[in-house]
């Protein structure tokens, strides 16, 4: 059985915050809605690294949570000047332009996450997000593909799996 450090965000019982707060410490307290926390999270991560694309996602991810969609879309727009292909933040604005009403926009943006990342269950259900908001026959077919794909996601990126040994 997997426990979670009691300095770990992801101890529900522990208020502490982690150690070494990280973006992805941001991640966790954002999915919770404890954005008081994350922002400390971020702010920690800005001190490390200001103009990491990640650091970038997660602060525009705050901003949307938080409403402020005007700034939260400049800074999904830093962050893939500088990381162009960021599946996360192509997915993130790609939502942020379909929910103000930039549907088409939107669309494309999911369009080229999707052709980049194929293998995204999150692009893909973006994608659906976006057609079905037009009403498109195409949604169900992008949802279809997401649900198969998610299947076969891991719950941690291979990536990282050197990092946590």
């Amino acid at each position: 059985m997997i426990t979670s450090h009691p300095l770990s965000p992801l101890s529900p019982s522990s208020p502490i915050l982690p150690l070494f707060p990280s973006p992805s410490s941001g991640e966790l307290f954002m999915a919770d809605r404890r954005l008081k926390e994350a922002q400390f999270c971020i702010a920690e991560a800005i001190a490390l690294s200001p103009n990491s694309y990640s650091v970038l996602l997660q602060r525009g991810r705050l901003a949307e949570l938080r409403g402020q969609l005007d700034d939260a879309k400049g800074l999904y727009d830093e962050a893939l000047a500088i990381h162009p292909t960021g599946e996360r933040t192509l997915v993130h604005m790609g939502l942020l332009l379909v929910k103000t009403e930039r549907t088409q926009l939107g669309e494309k943006v999911l369009r080229d996450a999707v052709q980049v990342h194929s293998t995204s269950h999150e692009a893909w259900s973006g994608l659906g997000e976006a057609l079905q908001s037009q009403g498109s026959s195409q949604a169900p077919d992008c949802f279809l593909t997401a649900l198969e794909l998610e299947a076969s996601c891991p719950i941690r990126p291979f990536t990282i799996i050197p990092r946590e040994l």
